[in-house]
């Protein structure tokens, strides 16, 4: 008889519940509270985020330049060539002069350009010549065209951008570049000048 009513009885309940025939004894809500765990807080887990965060970052900003130095300098195509830059000096747009010393570092009101030596280069290849400013915006430029072509245009000055009085302060690259089906494939001379905010 024993046997038979242990096997009648609700299953879950412990020895010490007391089970009566007809009851149903379910079990207290703070029995349910107390079998949830609080998850443990983890210190590691959001610097880890942060690095990974910093980890991708860095992975585009590689992307990004070795796509620039693909596009710039495509591999297979160096000739060996390279451009003469007299320098980069002060510049007259109403005179379209240059003129002092050779400089690398402008403030905004001032207007520069760089002088190129086209004859340096050999007649047979299609060149031009471009600034760009710190966002890689081309602000000025001349060619494409042969050396012999653009050998009348040995200034090449910084364009004002649209709107502005001044030049925007920061680094502005000037290269000289070999084209090849109107794309550049070759840099063939580089200055780098910085514009300082005065």
């Amino acid at each position: 008889m024993l046997a038979a009513a242990s096997q009648l009885a609700p299953v879950g309940l412990d020895e010490a519940t007391p089970w009566a025939p007809g009851k149903q004894n379910a079990p207290h809500p703070l029995d349910k509270l107390a079998a949830v765990r609080a998850a443990p807080y983890d210190p590691v887990r959001p610097l880890y985020r942060a690095l990974l965060v910093f980890d991708i970052v860095a992975l585009l900003i590689l992307a990004v330049g070795l796509g620039e130095f693909l596009y710039f300098e495509p591999p297979g195509q160096s000739t060996g060539l390279k451009a003469t830059i007299a320098g980069v000096y002060l510049y007259d747009p109403t005179a379209d002069s240059t003129s002092g010393p050779d400089r690398r570092t402008f403030i905004r009101s001032d207007q520069f350009a760089a002088v190129v030596n086209w004859s340096s280069l050999p007649q047979n290849i299609v060149v031009d010549a471009r600034w760009y400013d710190s966002f890689e915006a081309v602000v000025g430029h001349v060619g494409p065209g042969t050396p012999e072509q653009l050998a009348g245009q040995t200034t090449i000055p910084v364009g004002l951008p649209a709107g502005l009085k001044y030049n925007l302060p920061g680094q502005y690259v000037f290269v000289v570049e070999r084209l090849q089906g109107g794309v550049p494939v070759e840099v063939l001379a580089r200055r780098i000048v910085l514009v300082e905010r005065e």
